[in-house]
């Protein structure tokens, strides 16, 4: 009688949560690229008083996490003060630099 054997692999599954800082205009530019490929991330664009827009990313776990807040934090307040409620601080990438990855399609999420 020929014995099975069963092994689980159990890989983490990381999140992303990326801040990216640049102009208006070249963040648009760049959400609207990025949304052109496939992909399991949201964006958020957000803009505080006198300061320049960002353009938040967030994939895996960290979307988890952020549906899961939906739940309990009214979405305005969540959105305008998304790196508390997450609790953790997103990567930084200026848009230049994130322009240039995903056109050499090097960005990853």
């Amino acid at each position: 009688m020929n014995k099975i054997k069963a092994t689980t692999n159990n890989s983490p599954n990381f999140g992303k949560f990326i801040k990216i800082k640049g102009s208006a205009k070249r963040i648009e530019h760049f959400r609207s690229k990025l949304l052109e490929k496939d992909g399991d991330f949201m964006t958020l664009a957000t803009k505080k008083e006198s300061k320049k827009p960002n353009l938040y990313i967030i994939s895996k776990k960290d979307f988890d996490k952020f549906i899961n807040l939906t739940k309990k934090i009214h979405f305005f307040e969540l959105r305008t003060n998304l790196e508390k409620y997450m609790r953790k601080k997103p990567d930084t990438i200026k848009i230049h630099k994130a322009q240039k990855q995903l056109k050499n399609n090097k960005f990853k999420l």
